[in-house]
């Protein structure tokens, strides 16, 4: 419910304040009296775009913002997007030339979150939804959710939203094992280089070594051998000072440390002298053997370039284009795995989508009588509609998000004119009394707490606009309900009335609001009745029952 709205510097709004109540709530005012810039305030507030238009000439900003009462199912709603719950909310619009900002109850969100959440708490309607019902797809939701086969079709859908992802899997699968066997020649070509090769970063380090060994190696043995004999009469020498020491210490206690010392050095250099001796032995007789290194790493070194990638590359790349070559191998049992499960799918969508059918079908007839019903309270008693329901063939590739029907609505607004769609023959007026009665219908289905209407009276005057006014009065009854109208057929019933004007100055124009009562609110509808000064014809008017 809509508690309070504030609007400020607004197109031609300067400063306007609301504060609604319960049921209904009109605005009325004078053709270009700005009971527009209302309905495009309101849009922005429930997360339509704004922009530098929208800013009135003079200001930097423009600010809209309201105090909305959701309830429980307000507070669930804000819990589920994130936010805390709470079952009041305050949201405002922040607009300059540069920037738009939205804020709920102080804090930043998106135009995309803000529609989301008001969407369940504000319905507005116009001219514009009015169309958009002749959609057929918009019709076949509408015909779901009065015969409450929506619960049913909600099944459906998620299981034809798995089906359509196990579709785009088994494309992808066949488009991957399609490209697979072209190449599979390639691959195999590589695979066999690769493993020809047989990449090993450890092996390609020791090649690496044993190169650098190959290419030194008579300057090695010369350093080895004088490295041997330098160490051999070094070992000679320390052997004779350890016998020394060891005589020394046996008088001289205090030398005991520096004999083991020494001979912990004696036994190290030892040990050095057998690793060079080891290390003789492992060498080559010649560099014959280099030319052989040099071949291999150069086939190294030719992979690594052809592929971009290091010796532990080529290996892993090795594996990635066997597991490749193996999906031709696999993909096939993959793929037939698939198909079985898209039979599977399709199986249980259409006996789903036929249950659904049949109870469209049985419906069908209950549907037309309470449209009618709506229809002849609106002073269309004579008009015929019919439901058209049409089932394409039962295969797989009809089957769609709403099963396999198409709806047409069809429409006929005087005895002996044939039935035609709806979108062909129905007039403006025609078209926003089907709609009020639709939305009547759908009134126990929806959880917005208020209904604001523009252009609902369009193309309509007399006994009909009598009779809209009382079925936004009987829909005033569940809902709050805000109309923007120029009829007084439809303004006598109102519970609130506020009155829009216009004022113009010497350098600029001013859109205002005010609630009319008494005596002003007779003014107003003498006024919209054609003769501004007779207030009594305003008084009857209002406390008749029926015009």
């Amino acid at each position: 419910m809509l508690l309070e709205l504030k609007i400020k510097n607004f197109v031609l709004i300067e400063e306007a304040s609301f504060t609604f109540d319960k049921g209904f709530t009109v605005f009325t005012g004078e053709t270009g009296a700005g009971k527009s810039l209302l309905v495009k305030a309101l849009k922005v507030l429930l997360g339509e775009k704004g922009g530098g238009g929208y800013i009135k000439p003079g200001s930097e900003s423009a600010e809209v913002e309201a105090l909305i009462y959701g309830g429980k199912v307000l507070a669930e709603k804000l819990k589920e997007m994130g936010y805390p719950p709470e079952e009041e909310i305050h949201i405002k619009r922040f607009i300059t030339q540069q920037r738009q900002r939205a804020y709920l109850n102080g804090s930043p969100i998106t135009l995309s979150e803000l529609a989301r959440l008001t969407k369940d708490l504000i319905s507005l309607t116009s001219q514009h939804e009015y169309y958009t019902f002749l959609n057929r797809e918009n019709q076949l939701i509408f015909f779901d959710e009065i015969l409450k086969i929506s619960p049913l079709l909600k099944k459906y859908q998620e299981k034809f939203f798995q089906y359509r992802a196990l579709k785009q899997e088994i494309t992808e699968l066949e488009r991957k094992i399609s490209e697979a066997t072209l190449k599979k020649d390639f691959l195999l070509y590589q695979i066999s280089e690769i493993e020809e090769l047989n990449p090993d970063p450890e092996e390609e380090a020791e090649l690496l070594k044993k190169r650098e060994r190959l290419r030194h190696l008579q300057l090695i043995k010369e350093l080895i051998y004088a490295l041997s004999s330098e160490l051999e009469e070094t070992s000679f020498h320390l052997s004779q000072s350890l016998n020394f020491l060891q005589k020394l210490s046996r008088i001289e206690t205090s030398l005991l440390e520096r004999e083991k010392t020494l001979q912990e050095l004696y036994y190290e250099l030892k040990e050095f002298q057998r690793d060079l001796s080891h290390l003789s032995a492992e060498l080559p007789e010649d560099e014959s053997s280099l030319e052989e290194v040099e071949a291999r790493l150069s086939r190294y070194e030719k992979l690594k370039k052809k592929y971009g990638k290091d010796a532990a590359g080529l290996k892993e790349l090795k594996e990635e284009l066997k597991r490749e070559l193996t999906l031709m191998e696999t993909g096939e049992d993959n793929l037939n795995e698939l198909l079985q499960r898209k039979e599977d799918f399709e199986r249980e969508l259409m006996e789903l989508a036929l249950e659904i059918r049949n109870l469209r079908m049985a419906g069908i007839p209950r549907l037309k009588g309470l449209i009618k019903k709506e229809l002849k309270d609106l002073g269309m008693e004579k008009v015929e509609f019919e439901i058209n329901l049409r089932m394409r063939e039962p295969k797989a590739e009809n089957l769609t998000i709403y099963g396999l029907d198409e709806v047409e609505f069809l429409f006929s607004s005087n005895p002996g004119q044939p039935l035609r769609p709806l979108e062909k023959i129905a007039s403006g007026g025609e078209l926003s009394r089907i709609f009020l009665a639709l939305k009547t219908l759908l009134k126990e289905k929806s959880q917005a707490g208020t209904l604001i209407f523009d252009e609902v009276d369009t193309g309509i005057g007399g006994h009909t606009a009598l009779k809209v006014g009382e079925k936004l009065k009987e829909l005033s009854q569940d809902f709050q309900v805000i109309c923007i109208t120029h009829l007084p057929q439809i303004a006598r019933f109102a519970d609130h009335h506020f009155v829009v004007e216009k004022y113009l100055g010497e350098k600029e124009t001013i859109t205002s609001f005010r609630k009319v009562e008494g005596e002003e609110r007779l003014k107003e509808i003498a006024r919209m009745l054609g003769d501004i000064k007779n207030l009594d014809l305003a008084r009857k008017f209002l406390a008749s029952t029926h015009g």
